[in-house]
């Protein structure tokens, strides 16, 4: 069976054709830029005609005022002009060749951040059953390696091509105006020149391959160390895994040798050809002007164009190798733009109006897409969360508890039945009226990047400084985070790794208090708060939840207790409900949860 590894390296590093309609796709991000576009195509042909007009400069000085030298002012002074006008030449070459680079530059990169915005925007709408069936390291690599592939072609495939092909041209058509006895002599050179770079081609490029696939192997096995260090140092696992990275790092300095080795092989067998085109033309071309048949000024300059004609041969291969290699991505890129979000609005969706919170489950079945179809997560669940009531889900792992919370947010939608919030189908309202009105704080605690007061406001960007602080001194964090390095102002690492778990937390607790939700969701929210922090907010938390519908998911019993309701559940199933003394009497799977705690 393939690994995780071992699909990946695959969908890297395949070659196939690219279609038709990816060519259009792509090009169609490159047409936003059409006035650039075009204009760099223009600056390319430009610049070509100028550096195809060189030799002919050369060749009109050499014989004109050098083969029959005669010192004369006039001959001076013509020589003088042709150099100035070569000069000239090179320098408008030059310009033309910047603008051309700046261009197309321009175009490439602007295509390509167009089609990261476009996937970065798409990858935010999709629903979580995407999220579930589909390996984070895979949709970053859409976003970040296959679009990084795409520069060669974006930025550099048109004025290449065009440049190459019309150097080509132009070279092989002013040859055999020179003459085409002198072509057809240097074109021995051609067959073995087109077999060398075809076997460059497939072996150059399969060490190439062979090198960055491991590579990536050397990246993935630096990247979970460090990921998992800790883990190494308690184990004592740093000589172990040291031998292991020792085996990659060998491995990959080999193919590296080989893929110089290959490369530094071809790039002589190129040069040796053209000098041996060079020797023939001199011998030969040398013979015809002995016979006056041809000048030394078209013989230097075919020496000159025959230069020239090598490198667009090349130019080519390369593109085409770069074509096969980014077709994948290109065709990867676009499969997870046309992956359509499960949860979207329908077509006659509402916006839900400020709401009251009052939640209704009526016989809701669920289950995920990762799930067989035999097997649910709920199961024929029906409750109701009247406005102001605080509602607490406990339960196993894996009874539901989370499930549950989902559906209120309509992160997925129920197989059966149906969810309601002030008798609402959740189903008829537009996703952004709902989730402007529901905050939720999960186990995870994620922060962004930025400041603690840009995390606070994450909910709520309008909100003032003033209520950001309010907010965090009616919770109790107000002095746990003026104690940091800069207070509400100190910035934050990536994921939060500069603050503690329990810091952290209380801060996503903040920033759902700062958004002013009509229903708060607390999943798992104090888990990492030890038990004097729990306490202080305690009492904030009673007078905030009397103005909004709360759900709180926790293991830890003692943050449920004085819920209006607690719902118990098994294998996504209701089995009990009621307050808490209620459930304690009634002595059943709730009261033994209970004891276990209290024991612990």
């Amino acid at each position: 069976m393939a690994t995780h590894d071992d699909i990946r390296l695959e969908e890297e590093f395949m070659q196939t054709r690219m279609s038709g309609r990816t060519f259009r796709r792509l090009m169609h991000y490159v047409w936003s830029y059409r006035r650039t576009f075009i204009l760099n195509l223009i600056f390319t042909v430009l610049a070509t005609a100028s550096q195809l007009a060189g030799p002919r400069f050369i060749q009109f000085g050499i014989d004109r005022y050098l083969t029959n030298f005669n010192a004369t002012d006039a001959a001076v002074r013509g020589i003088g002009m042709v150099s100035l006008f070569y000069l000239i030449n090179l320098f408008l070459g030059w310009f033309l060749s910047v603008v051309q680079v700046k261009s197309a530059i321009r175009v490439g990169q602007g295509a390509m951040n167009d089609l990261r915005m476009a996937v970065f925007e798409h990858i935010q709408r999709l629903s979580l059953n995407y999220f579930d069936k589909t390996h984070q390291g895979r949709i970053i690599n859409r976003a970040d390696t296959d679009i990084e592939s795409l520069d060669r072609i974006m930025t550099w495939g048109a004025n290449q091509l065009l440049a190459s092909g019309l150097t080509l041209v132009g070279v092989i058509v002013l040859l055999l105006r020179y003459d085409w006895r002198l072509c057809l002599a240097v074109s021995v050179v051609i067959p073995p020149l087109v077999l060398a770079t075809w076997l460059f081609q497939r072996y150059g490029m399969r060490a190439y391959r062979k090198m960055r696939e491991q590579s990536s192997r050397l990246t993935a096995a630096l990247a979970e160390n460090i990921s998992g260090v800790r883990v190494v140092q308690a184990f004592s696992r740093e000589d172990h895994n040291l031998s292991r990275f020792q085996v990659l790092n060998d491995v990959y300095g080999e193919r590296v040798l080989v893929s110089a080795r290959i490369f530094h092989t071809y790039m002589p067998i190129v040069g040796l050809l053209s000098g041996v085109g060079v020797a023939i033309i001199l011998g030969y071309g040398g013979h015809l002007v002995m016979q006056r048949e041809i000048s030394v000024g078209e013989l230097a300059a075919f020496i000159l164009y025959l230069g020239m004609f090598f490198g667009p041969i090349q130019t080519m291969g390369d593109l085409y190798n770069a074509l096969l290699s980014t077709a994948a991505s290109a065709e990867r890129i676009f499969q997870l733009l046309d992956t359509e979000p499960q949860i979207v609005d329908r077509a006659n969706a509402a916006e839900l109006p400020a709401i009251r919170g009052h939640v209704q489950f009526h016989d809701v079945w669920f289950r995920y897409d990762t799930t067989p179809d035999d097997t649910w997560i709920l199961k024929n669940v029906s409750f109701e969360a009247r406005p102001g009531e605080t509602v607490a889900l406990v339960g196993a792992t894996g009874s539901g508890k989370t499930s549950i919370i989902s559906l209120i947010c309509r992160f997925y939608e129920a197989q059966r039945g149906s969810v309601t919030i002030d008798g609402n189908p959740l189903s008829e309202a537009t996703l952004e009226s709902l989730h402007r009105q529901i905050a939720i704080v999960t186990q995870d605690n994620f922060l962004f990047t930025g400041s603690i007061m840009d995390n606070l406001k994450f909910g709520r960007p309008d909100a003032t400084d003033d209520e950001v602080i309010a907010a965090a001194q009616t919770l109790g964090t107000h002095d746990v985070i003026l104690r940091l390095q800069d207070g509400y102002q100190t910035k934050v690492a990536e994921r939060g790794a500069n603050f503690s778990a329990g810091e952290r937390q209380l801060i996503c607790f903040t920033r759902a208090m700062v958004a002013q939700p009509h229903i708060l969701i607390l999943d798992e929210a104090t888990s990492a708060v030890d038990a004097p922090t729990e306490a202080l907010i305690q009492y904030a938390l009673e007078k905030l939840f009397e103005r909004r519908t709360c759900f709180i998911v926790a293991h830890r019993l003692s943050t449920v207790r004085h819920a209006h309701r607690i719902l118990v559940l098994r294998h996504g199933e209701i089995i009990e409900q009621g307050t808490h003394s209620d459930l304690l009497n009634l002595g059943g799977a709730y009261a033994r949860l209970y004891e276990e705690f209290v024991r612990a």
